[in-house]
């Protein structure tokens, strides 16, 4: 269940994220840090160094906050 609900919220801030195309850098952390918890609960995984976190976010295939920000807004049809 918690595995459901934490591909949920990231599914969720997937789709929202290009409303937050330019916030402030401590609320892009702060959603980072969320992303990363969510895969930690994923991959059942009790890390908590962001080498690692990057290294889980990319065996889950997730874009890091700001890549995934940046992604949606350059594939915006202009």
């Amino acid at each position: 269940m918690a595995k459901m609900v934490a591909c949920a919220l990231v599914r969720a801030l997937t789709t929202l994220n290009s409303l937050l195309y330019g916030t402030s850098q401590k609320n892009l952390s702060k959603l980072q840090r969320a992303q990363n918890l969510l895969a930690r609960v994923v991959t059942v995984v009790t890390c908590s160094f962001q080498s690692c976190s990057h290294n889980l976010l990319q065996r889950l295939r997730w874009l890091p906050s700001e890549h995934c920000i940046n992604f949606k807004i350059a594939n915006i049809p202009s």
